[in-house]
């Protein structure tokens, strides 16, 4: 469900950890929409056996630090109005831009995929940002 939110709406929506996609500016109005699910399962039996799986996924939040770093890349993406997704995980956030261009904080370090550099792109405009994390390890993309 699309809607418009300001900055600080946004800056809620990171603390407390809920997904969305940036689709469009308006103004000084940033419209954000639900991040949609990646695939849905119509086969009957698979779906049961991916049930377990479900069930047995680790749960949890990122950490504080995760949101807090969001924070600042997600100020600066908004800034220049680019359209990304932000995804949470247990103990990681990831910042995609596209399917072949994302990044994804772990506990440890920061992955880039699809980047070759730091001033690659998108990622030129948060690297410094992401530095202030742990370090960038870039990622070739598996085809």
């Amino acid at each position: 469900m699309t809607r418009q939110v300001s900055i600080s709406d946004l800056m809620n929506i990171i603390g407390n950890a809920e997904n969305f996609e940036v689709i469009d500016y308006q103004g000084d109005s940033v419209v954000i929409d639900e991040v949609k699910g990646i695939v849905k399962i119509r086969d009957e039996e698979a779906r049961k056996e991916l049930g377990e799986l479900r069930r047995r996924a680790p749960r949890g939040k990122p950490t504080p630090r995760q949101l807090s770093i969001t924070m600042d890349v997600v100020k600066k993406l908004v800034e220049n109005r680019v359209k990304f997704k932000v995804i949470f995980g247990p103990k990681e956030v990831i910042i995609r831009f596209d399917l072949d261009h994302y990044v994804r904080l772990s506990d440890r370090d920061v992955r880039v995929v699809g980047f070759s550099s730091k001033n690659d792109g998108y990622l030129g405009l948060i690297a410094d940002i992401l530095e202030r994390y742990g370090p960038l390890v870039f990622l070739r993309r598996v085809t």
